[in-house]
């Protein structure tokens, strides 16, 4: 029943768009180029022996965005973002979608994020309060997660679909408040030349979000909230679901940001119980002073594991600087600290240390 009524809902949709009277666009869809490049050269300390202390890792995307606007109102968009990562990241192009947007709200096919993603994440602890590197992402690059550790440094809802290609519908922002639905017929980033399979992982997602933005009192408030659940062709993941949610509030020159969220039967390699997963904490400040901007994000994670012998547990930090150099051109200086205390008996699965990052950005 589920899968009928998200595929009738997509074909519906498609259909409405194609009898809304869509007429040529007054003029030829345009393609621009834009993305980003980071060069950073950073220093580390950390338990965990054999790492190169002094490193450089860059950070860089290619966006080709292209963008029409029928005659009857309707407005068509796509963007291809090409990564710019040496060899051995696992993908070439990352995110790639067309967003048709309208009276109506708004519907996105392709690969990308689904809608808790969108939604929550720019509303929640430090993902919404960063000003330089990021703490989710960036303190795993340079405090390094341990072999076997599971509690991930990269914390937002997502139950393992990631780009994989999906459908979503954003209704308009109405009182301040907007919904959002996802789809996701397969996890895996599919081939066009066939179907996925069932037994091929985790299929048939559906997910939801709502968030609201306006002001109270003399604060500027955002906040979400969204759920996901799928199927899985391992019975280890029969309850494959997660929930997360976020909140910030900007006082003059002040944000503040909490998001928090937990995740069900994600690791079914070793999965032992019912309410195998993971759950988070996250925390963020802003300090914005113009061109000079400063940071606090703190992120705490745990993961059932192996449920008999106990949790992963990571806790990462980041303290950040920046500068406008420019239009588009940024100086970032982060010190960043990482921890990991694993589960299994001895240091195997443990590391701590620090590390600080200074880096170039030039969005283009």
């Amino acid at each position: 029943m589920k899968k009928q009524l998200m595929t009738t809902t997509a074909l519906v949709a498609a259909g409405v768009i194609a009898v809304s009277g869509a007429a040529l666009g007054a003029s030829k869809p345009k393609l621009k180029v834009g993305g980003y490049f980071e060069a950073i050269v950073g220093m580390s300390e950390q338990d965990e022996a054999g790492h190169i202390t002094t490193d450089t890792h860059q950070d860089s995307e290619v966006h080709f965005k292209g963008s029409v606007k029928l005659d009857n109102g309707l407005k068509i968009t796509t963007r291809v973002e090409l990564e710019g990562q040496a060899p051995g990241t696992g993908t070439t192009i990352d995110e790639a979608y067309m967003n048709i947007s309208g009276g109506f709200g708004s519907i996105r096919l392709g690969s990308e994020d689904a809608v808790p993603n969108l939604m929550v994440t720019r509303n929640s602890g430090s993902w919404a309060t960063n000003v330089g590197q990021n703490t989710n992402f960036d303190v795993g690059d340079w405090v390094e997660t341990p072999s076997g550790h599971r509690a991930s440094t990269v914390q937002r809802l997502d139950i393992g679909n990631g780009d994989s290609e999906k459908i979503s519908y954003f209704t308009p922002r109405r009182g301040g408040f907007q919904v959002g639905l996802s789809y996701i017929p397969s996890f895996n980033q599919g081939n066009n030349g066939d179907t996925e399979l069932e037994s091929a992982g985790h299929h048939t997602g559906v997910a939801v979000a709502v968030s609201y933005g306006g002001k109270f009192g003399g604060a500027k408030i955002g906040a979400a909230a969204g759920y996901m659940q799928a199927e899985s062709s391992t019975s280890s993941n029969s309850d494959l679901s997660g929930l997360a949610m976020g909140i910030k509030a900007t006082v003059g020159k002040i944000t503040v940001a909490f998001g928090t969220g937990r995740e069900k039967d994600i690791n079914p390699a070793s999965a032992t119980s019912a309410t195998q997963g993971n759950s988070y904490v996250d925390f963020g400040f802003k300090y914005d002073l113009g061109k000079d901007k400063f940071s606090i994000g703190y992120l705490a994670s745990e993961d059932d594991a192996s449920t008999a012998a106990g949790k992963d547990e990571t806790q990462v930090a980041m303290a950040s600087y920046r500068r406008e150099m420019g239009p588009g051109v940024q100086y970032r200086l982060n010190l960043m600290y990482g921890d990991y205390e694993g589960e299994a008996a001895g240091t195997g699965d443990d590391n701590s240390g620090y590390a600080i990052t200074t880096s170039i950005r030039l969005a283009f």
